[in-house]
């Protein structure tokens, strides 16, 4: 893209967000995303599903989808992000689909999300309480009930991928694991591969005896300070074991990036991990 380009599609973005906060004392996520409510009758919660079209969009034209995990707190970030990133066409424009909970309450967010994104059903690691073990119903929710009811209401491509962080990372390695063409790219930010003692690491075992190639792109990362957790969640370590043995799998058709970030602890590096994360997978 030339400069004058650049610096012109730069201020028209710089009008429309002027505009949007003195109408709304609010960013352009406010005036490009709309708000769903999905009950589900598989995991039987109700999800508050946010969505935002690509700045631009045109109405004959279809788009990949994002999916973001978390939504509560990831989706205005990653959809800030990620206009900037399509704005200087370091990415193409895409659809991004935010899954989250009709709720204003910590709390309740912190319980669903340890229900939904975590693979087995353990005693509450945080010791609060929350249930566990709902990924594979929370997997069965997004490929039945919320990939249909996107594809049927926005215009979105077959193309589709996953952004997740911390248990959202570590869903998402559930996906990669047992059904991988749910998405064919993937955004792993520093996962919890420690959960229920590294369930992931024999998930990946039991994926690589049975198939010969992994048909996915994924981004992995993690924070280089995340090491001062200890050696109970052991972030980095996990991941370089993860992609050590990912590697050595030899997939035919499998692209791998795995980054541990300078200076960045376990509440830092989700912003660097989406944009990261997002310039990797889309990367030509």
């Amino acid at each position: 893209m030339r400069p004058i380009h650049l610096i012109l599609m730069l201020l028209v973005f710089l009008l429309i967000v002027s505009s949007a906060s003195a109408q709304q004392g609010r960013f352009f996520p406010s005036i490009i995303t709309e708000t769903k409510h999905l009950s589900s009758s598989i995991v039987g919660d109700e999800f508050e599903i946010s969505v935002s079209l690509p700045l631009f969009a045109r109405k004959d034209t279809t788009y990949p989808v994002l999916y973001v995990t978390d939504a509560n707190i990831d989706f205005a970030m990653t959809t800030q992000i990620a206009g900037m990133l399509q704005l200087g066409n370091e990415m193409p424009r895409v659809i991004l689909v935010g899954i989250g909970y009709r709720t204003d309450s910590l709390s309740k967010w912190l319980s669903l999300r340890s229900k939904h994104l975590t693979p087995t059903a353990i005693p509450d690691p945080t010791r609060n309480k929350w249930s566990t073990g709902g990924a594979p119903l929370f997997l069965k929710f997004i490929r039945e009930e919320l990939l249909p009811f996107i594809k049927a209401n926005y215009p979105a491509s077959q193309s589709s991928a996953y952004f997740g962080y911390s248990y959202g990372g570590l869903f998402g390695l559930y996906v990669l694991f047992h059904q991988p063409e749910t998405f064919e790219r993937y955004i792993i930010g520093s996962p919890s591969i420690w959960f229920d003692s590294t369930v992931t690491f024999r998930y990946e075992e039991q994926y690589a005896s049975a198939h010969s190639d992994l048909p996915a792109r994924v981004f992995m990362s993690a924070g280089q300070l995340e090491e001062q957790l200890g050696v109970k969640y052991n972030m980095v370590g996990n991941l370089r074991i993860l992609e050590d043995r990912l590697l050595k799998r030899r997939y035919p058709t499998f692209q791998l990036e795995t980054v541990v970030i300078d200076a960045e602890s376990h509440m830092s590096g989700g912003p660097a991990a989406i944009s990261r994360g997002l310039r990797a997978i889309y990367a030509k």
